[in-house]
């Protein structure tokens, strides 16, 4: 159902509270206050051939009529019955001054408005959310590729690097060091490579496999604790083979009866003889 209330009308500028209380142009379709139309003597759109104004301004050519003659034409005026709302309205009027409904297009000016605006304002809500989908999924694919990229690459390196003749390295070095503080003979011993074993002191002397074993075990039987600290580690490709190896480090080494500090230099070596394991053949306390 069609309404006037609350259109605003143009000559007090104040909305029109009743559809009883309108009258709409029947030339420009202009809703009025019914006093403002009459107060004003018709229209007061700017143009419209019920305004005042123009009406003063257009001289009407009413031919060789006497006044009564022209008179008694605008009488003899016909009417025709508003679709919407039944009511009679003059022949040559385009709205209904009674319910403003356009008699030239058979339809209120406001629908098609409201219809088109609708569509439009469906259409940006429609479209807006398609592309914002269209965005976070873009996004969304965007991220997950970026994790997976980056999830193969770290894991590749991790890889690479727990496979690297370094990382080996250092395990042994750390796993030999936990051997001491844990006073595990054995332990220690899997660290050596027997055959070849040497150990030089800080003062110079050379010691044996077994003659180093003999000192290691006896310092294990007297000392309550013993704890390391290597820092400084660094490994050397200094050999033409792959399989032999510089480690150096400096030592902190601390007990209840003994305290010394130092750099250590380790050579190691991997191969049929070691089980392809890396293994101390040098030992040097500077």
């Amino acid at each position: 159902m069609h309404t006037l209330k609350n259109k605003i009308c143009p000559y007090c500028q104040s909305k029109i509270k009743d559809d009883l209380d309108v009258i709409v142009c029947p030339l420009c379709g202009t809703p009025h206050h019914k006093e403002c139309y009459e107060e004003n003597g018709g229209c007061t759109t700017y143009g419209c051939k019920n305004n005042p104004g123009t009406i003063k301004n257009e001289r009407v050519d009413v031919g060789g009529l006497t006044v009564a003659g022209a008179r008694e034409l605008v009488v003899q005026q016909k009417f025709i019955q508003c679709p919407n709302c039944e009511r009679e309205v003059e022949e040559n009027s385009n709205y209904c001054k009674y319910c403003g409904y356009n008699l030239v297009e058979g339809k209120f000016d406001d629908e098609e408005t409201f219809d088109e605006e609708f569509k439009r304002k469906y259409g940006e809500k429609k479209n807006l959310a398609r592309n914002t989908f269209l965005l976070k999924s873009a996004g969304w694919t965007f991220l997950f590729l970026f994790v997976v990229t980056i999830s193969y690459f770290a894991i590749s390196k991790i890889s690479d690097y727990y496979n690297s003749v370094d990382y080996q390295i250092k395990e042994t070095v750390y796993d030999w060091k936990d051997a001491w503080e844990e006073k595990n003979i054995d332990k220690f011993k899997s660290f050596m490579l027997a055959s070849d074993y040497e150990y030089y002191g800080k003062d110079g002397k050379m010691k044996n496999y077994s003659e180093r074993v003999t000192d290691i075990k006896g310092t294990f039987e007297k000392y309550k604790f013993i704890k390391l600290h290597f820092s400084d580690f660094k490994i050397y490709k200094d050999s033409t083979s792959t399989n032999d190896l510089k480690v150096t480090f400096r030592q902190s080494y601390v007990s209840d009866k003994y305290e010394e500090i130092g750099v250590k230099t380790l050579r190691l070596f991997r191969g049929k003889e070691t089980g392809d394991k890396w293994k101390i053949y040098r030992e040097i306390m500077d």
